[in-house]
């Protein structure tokens, strides 16, 4: 591995100021590291500790998945990525409500996993969760995708509870000119993105515009609109200062399938807004001296106002009710914004000891009648300190530690620490112990939530129906997880092992709990109240393989077994045993490319519902690239294939046989 084929992995990704502080440390002066990064050491990853470092001396294991396999892969939307990653399961209650978890244990709105996207959280305080659907980043854009497989609360903060999804998009600078993508294929899919890479003296700016649409399963109505705009831009103002600029935001819409009963539904289509502004001035005067600032905004809304009339009789199966009718005016109307001012500075204290530190301010409100049962608009307010060191005990041992301490409005004061301690046992053989806490803050809606409807009835009277109770204070998750890893990379052979073996332990998780009595329910009686329920702990093992046998070819194994769960959570099924996913793609002549995945997933139940969940399937792709002048342009042909007993989230949804083509065009 020479000095300039790894410049050329971070050249797209990397501001110029830590582009620079990265090749200098790149050329240290003494020799034994020196052969040690060149043969052992690469790729770097850069956000596992707020450091850029080695993946060999990262406190976690991660897993990275690069624009080339992405593109190999044929996924078509971001959520999608993740079936690339050991341990990972994807579910879609309808189309446009998808959600992921890792190692199982969630829901459909996944409020304990973290995705941040060139910096910024894109987690939203309304429902909690990650709203996949609506995230305003276009595929096209991304550059990698960096994956922490543990808690890393003490790195990003709370709800970065199991796992931290980190996406980097491409640099304005890494490429010019035109970029027009379209794919359609399977129930009406269809999507278009349109990009321009452009430059103004010490500026570089991308300008993204895509529209999509997709009509999900074929059996149920759950339709799915979007259409994006972004402009990244990056003005470099001298040979140490940057300025970047972001925004954008996605105007979109999908069915929920909340259903009262089973020919009726109670949440219809729902309209939603994510935008987002984002502001870094960095500074980076040497190795490892650097100083950024970054300022961040989130808006995010929800519109879904209508009434639905429901025959009474199918709700209660009561005789005596035939013929009567029930009004259910449903106003799910409500927004949550999000203002946060983060500040980090980054020094090299000697040639064996970095750190990293710094501290941020953060401002969430959250308004809708249809969670609180009033107008009133309810803030969040948090203050958070963080801290991380990377200490070369000898040229055979290395130290990792964090903390996060955050102070919330909501639940007071936490702490997050993490440990690691890795043995470089021979050249490119790594050996780590591990330890990390998660937390995840309770969500407004479970602290505060007031669900309630307002029916009604054919004869003139009115009823109320209680969802959810306010019944007190809840108090914050937390996750330990202990584990024992081995990362081994081998450059002249290709090929990279990371396995790992792990203990989890979570406590106080929050659930609903159905209420003995509900004081004012005239309907059905039937209400829950949030309440910290349940404590789990299980564990297991990884092996994600990674290898090129030839230079035009790239294989990946990704594996997950768990097992050792408690009494509490074996019997709810909440864990899928075996997660299996087979990656490989070869180039062959004539531009011509082909690429395959296998996929399989054992049973296991989404926490909200009871239908078990399992994944068996094959994708086969085709690739024909090819050029005109100064035009380039590819073509695809993908093929998604059932192998037989796929359930996705529900027995309801149906599965079928889905066929895809692209076309992209680059045009400088």
């Amino acid at each position: 591995m020479r000095f300039a084929s790894i410049s050329r992995v971070l050249r797209d990704t990397l501001p110029l100021p830590t582009l620079l502080c990265v090749s200098a440390l790149l050329q240290v002066s003494h020799a034994q590291e020196q052969l040690d990064l060149f043969d052992d050491d690469v790729p770097i990853v850069l956000s596992a500790s707020r450091l850029i470092q080695p993946l060999s001396s990262s406190p976690a294991s991660i897993t990275l998945i690069d624009a080339e396999m992405i593109r190999l892969s044929g996924a078509r939307t971001i959520v999608d990525i993740l079936r690339l990653v050991p341990g990972f399961q994807i579910g879609r209650l309808v189309n446009g409500n998808p959600t992921a978890t890792y190692n199982g244990t969630s829901e459909r709105y996944n409020p304990r996993l973290q995705l941040i996207v060139d910096g910024r959280p894109t987690y939203v305080p309304l429902y909690g969760g990650i709203p996949w659907s609506e995230l305003p980043v276009a595929l096209t854009d991304i550059e990698r995708v960096e994956v922490t497989r543990a808690p890393n609360a003490a790195t990003f903060g709370p709800n970065s509870f199991s796992a931290v999804v980190s996406i980097v998009t491409r640099a304005p600078a890494a490429r010019s000119g035109w970029l027009a993508n379209t794919e359609a294929g399977g129930n009406e899919f269809r999507t278009g993105t349109l990009s321009y890479h452009g430059a103004r003296k010490n500026a570089h700016y991308r300008v993204t515009l895509q529209s999509e649409r997709d009509e999900g399963f074929s059996n149920v109505p759950d339709k799915e609109r979007s259409k994006l705009a972004s402009v990244r831009s990056h003005w470099q103002i001298n040979p140490v200062d940057r300025l970047a600029v972001d925004i954008g935001g996605i105007q979109g819409g999908h069915t929920e399938l909340d259903s009262i009963v089973q020919e009726n539904d109670l949440v219809g289509y729902t309209d939603t807004n994510n935008a987002y502004a984002q502001i870094i001035l960095e500074r980076a005067r040497a190795v490892d001296d650097a100083i950024r600032l970054q300022y961040y905004y989130n808006y995010f809304d929800i519109k879904d106002d209508k009434t639905t009339t429901f025959n009474l009789q199918d709700i209660t199966g009561e005789p005596e009710h035939a013929g009567l009718t029930i009004e259910a005016p449903v106003n799910r109307d409500s927004r949550s914004t999000r203002h946060e001012l983060e500040v980090q500075r980054t020094r090299r204290l000697n040639t064996d000891h970095r750190i990293v530190f710094g501290g941020a301010l953060r401002q969430d409100s959250v308004k809708g009648r249809f969670l609180f049962n009033d107008s009133r608009t309810r803030y969040v307010s948090t203050q958070r300190l963080f801290a991380h060191s990377e200490y070369n005990i000898n040229p055979d041992w290395l130290f990792n530690s964090g903390l996060m301490v955050e102070n919330n409005s909501l639940s007071n004061v936490s702490a997050s620490p993490r440990l690691s301690l890795t043995h470089r046992y021979a050249p490119g053989h790594h050996f780590r112990l591990g330890f990390s806490r998660g937390t995840r803050t309770p969500l407004l809606l479970e602290e505060e939530g007031e669900v309630r409807l307002e029916y009604l009835l054919s004869t003139g009277d009115r009823v109320t129906d209680l969802f959810i109770v306010n019944n007190g204070s809840i108090k914050r998750e937390t996750i330990d997880v202990v584990d024992i890893g081995y990362y081994h990379n081998n450059p002249r052979r290709n090929l990279s092992i990371d396995a790992k073996l792990s203990y989890h332990n979570m406590e106080q998780l929050i659930g609903t709990k159905l209420l003995d009595e509900a004081d004012g329910d005239t309907f059905d009686q039937v209400a829950r109240s949030y309440r910290n329920r349940f404590n789990y702990s299980f564990s297991s093992a990884e092996l994600q393989i990674d290898h090129k046998p030839t230079k035009n070819s790239l294989v990946r194994a990704a594996y997950a077994y768990t097992f050792g769960e408690d009494s509490t959570l074996g019997p709810r099924g909440l864990l899928p045993r075996n997660t299996l996913t087979l990656f490989g793609g070869v180039g062959l002549r004539n531009d011509i490319s082909l690429s395959s995945e296998f996929y399989y997933t054992s049973n296991w139940i989404w926490d909200d519902v009871r239908d078990k969940s399992r994944l068996n399937r094959l994708d086969l792709r085709i690739e024909k690239r090819f050029r005109l002048a100064r035009l380039k342009a590819s073509i695809a042909f993908q093929a998604e294939l059932d192998l037989g007993g796929t359930v996705d989230y529900l027995k309801r949804n149906r599965i079928d046989n889905q066929y895809f083509a692209r076309l992209q065009i680059e045009l400088p």
